[in-house]
């Protein structure tokens, strides 16, 4: 009997070599000196079409020739054809392959000259009647800040139906910035060797993403649906900039981005625009077999506000004052309010650190506000103020109103077909997560060695009083927002399954309507790949981790299930009753010498039209 290899085999023989294998098939081509150092890899796929997608590292322009079998070893051909790869595309090469069976495996390959490509296995959407999904969630793959093991622990799942990729699969930053000190400890420092701004600067940064086996490996292994984050543009990125853009000496934002995504679409495996489509409006569904409907969305570039900073955009306890007298007076606020507006005037509110006492005297008031504050005061935040003002406020926005009308109907029709699952593909966490008080939840002696090493610490340490939400540039900064989705999702009577990333840290939510509500769906959310863990920073006593796990679970009640300190991933199994994650982690991303073990395994049930159960340990 001839020997079929398995696809563990396929992978170990293909996929991991990192470059080009040299095989027969091409013996009469010319050899034009065309070598595959990026990989293959597919994604986008649909039931009876998938991409697949290859780089050609050539002096010049490439013709490349494709196959796609039912068999490793492409004797059982079910398509092939040709491309031209040229610089216009960076020599990216990408086939859309129709006409596929729905639910099956295939292998590809890409041949020019004498060389063959590695082989990659692909997968098209489940076909009606499939009973199980097998779906990969990842996020935030920062290649300097570690190695891909969790790309590799990916690759070796079996029989994955699709890898989910989140967002955050590159970023931006030059050997300065984030996770630079790490890449230079690991060898990994990012090329070219600065911020990236330009679309050879993004190229070239895919490029050194792309050549890492480790990823190679988990594209060659399964198709990839992907979206992006903020790092594939700049970090902190909004529909009208980025934190880090500046706009007088790396030009327009609009630039920035369109060659961002440019290089974005060039190098994933994904189907590019139609003519007249911008490159930022990206939002799109995948019908899994009858099992489940997975909705992407964009809530970077299209239409999201700029997200509220605390520093600079909080509010303070003010004191008005009666200024129609010769003597300025404080007023109560009811008195303020039937006075006319030109007779008002409002300052802060300086405060007496000693005894926290406010100081409602005018003049001492008008000079603070004028020459700043002297030693001993300070202003207090007016936090029920700034949650109604600025953030509440209703114009603030992460998806818009024509993609939230766009997931409204999809929503709607997934469940007039009768799809048990609605999952929902989203970059940042969705849950409300206000801050603890950590100043009281860590003891001294845990806390301050990590206060003496970054001073940063003690500023997100007082912060935590507040009680705010943890990051502002998730969803909890858009409350209003996030309020529009549920009603949509509650009229739908949708089965809500969120899948996020961003945090770089694992989640299950319990997400509520409104605060201790109704329950309007289940969040799973990933850690990163590799980049680093926000209580990474505050860990110089490990005894961190542990104190800020039983915090938040005991403190944030939307909170089901937390890890702070691993990199890995999520597979989550999907069947006509419930939905399993297991929660996959990789002991280190510091070396290839790690192992992987699976933290948690939760999964959810449906109880009614519109209902599911809580996160039930398995």
């Amino acid at each position: 009997m001839k020997f079929r290899p398995t696809r563990r085999d396929t992978l170990k023989g293909f996929a991991f070599t990192g470059g080009a294998a040299l095989m027969g098939g091409c013996t009469d081509e010319k050899d034009n000196g065309a070598s595959f150092l990026h990989g293959v890899a597919s994604g986008d796929p649909e039931a009876t079409a998938v991409i697949i997608w290859t780089r050609v590292t050539a002096p010049g322009d490439t013709r490349v020739r494709w196959q796609v079998a039912r068999d490793a070893d492409f004797v059982e051909l079910a398509n092939e054809g040709e491309a031209l790869a040229t610089a216009a595309s960076d020599y990216t090469v990408k086939a859309d392959i129709r006409g596929l069976e729905a639910g099956a495996s295939y292998f590809y390959r890409f041949l020019s000259g004498k060389t063959t490509s590695p082989t990659g296995r692909t997968r098209t959407l489940a076909s009606e009647g499939a009973t199980k999904l097998r779906l990969g969630v990842v996020s935030c793959s920062h290649y300097g800040f570690g190695f891909y093991n969790a790309y590799r622990e990916l690759a070796m799942e079996p029989e994955l139906d699709a890898i989910i990729h989140l967002g955050d699969y590159i970023y931006e930053y030059g050997p300065d910035g984030y996770g630079g000190d790490v890449a230079k400890e690991l060898g990994r420092e990012p090329e070219p060797a600065h911020d990236i701004v330009t679309l050879d600067g993004y190229r070239r940064r895919f490029a050194q993403y792309r050549s890492d086996p480790d990823l190679q490996a988990a594209h060659a292994a399964a198709p990839f649906i992907t979206i992006w984050d903020d790092h594939e543009t700049a970090n902190d990125s909004w529909a009208g900039g980025a934190k880090n853009h500046k706009p007088d000496t790396q030009g327009a934002w609009e630039t920035r981005r369109d060659a961002a995504l440019r290089a974005y679409f060039e190098w994933m495996p994904m189907r590019d625009p139609k003519p007249g489509e911008a490159f930022h409006s990206l939002h799109r569904t995948y019908d899994m077999g009858g099992l489940a409907t997975l909705h992407l969305i964009e809530t970077r570039l299209t239409a999201r506000s700029e997200a509220v900073s605390y520093e600079k955009d909080m509010l303070h306890f003010e004191t008005a004052y009666d200024m129609s007298g010769s003597t300025p007076a404080p007023l109560t606020e009811e008195a303020a309010a039937m006075m006319p507006a030109a007779q008002v005037e409002r300052l802060k509110t300086p405060w007496r650190e000693s005894d926290g006492t406010p100081v409602t005297d005018y003049a001492m008031a008008r000079k603070c506000a004028d020459e700043g504050l002297p030693e001993g005061y300070g202003y207090k935040p007016d936090v029920g103020r700034f949650r109604a003002e600025i953030l509440g406020d209703p114009s603030r926005t992460l998806l818009g109103e024509k993609q939230l009308n766009w997931l409204s109907g999809e929503l709607k029709a997934s469940r007039a077909k009768g799809v048990p699952w609605q999952i929902l593909g989203n970059q940042v966490i969705m849950a409300r997560m206000d801050a603890p008080d950590f100043t009281v939840a860590f003891p001294p002696e845990v806390i301050e060695p990590a206060i003496r090493d970054n001073p940063y610490t003690q500023q997100w340490l007082e912060r935590t009083k507040l009680g705010l939400p943890i990051n502002p540039d998730a969803w909890d900064g858009y409350p209003a927002s996030r309020q529009r989705l549920y009603e949509a999702v509650r009229e739908a009577e949708a089965h809500l399954v969120v899948l996020s990333g961003d945090s770089h840290q694992f989640w299950a939510n319990d997400l509520r309507e409104t605060p201790g509500g109704r329950r309007i769906g289940v969040e799973f959310g990933t850690s990163s790949v590799s980049s680093k863990g926000g209580y990474d920073y505050l860990a110089a006593d490990p005894r961190v981790y542990d104190i800020a796990e039983e915090t938040l679970l005991r403190e944030v009640p939307e909170i089901a299930y937390c890890e702070t300190r691993h990199r890995g991933y999520i597979l989550l199994e999907v069947d006509a009753e419930a939905v399993q994650a297991d929660y996959i982690a990789v002991s280190t991303v510091f070396s290839k010498d790690y192992t992987a073990s699976r933290l948690k395994r939760l999964r959810v049930t449906r109880e009614a039209p519109g209902q599911l159960s809580g996160f039930e340990p398995v």
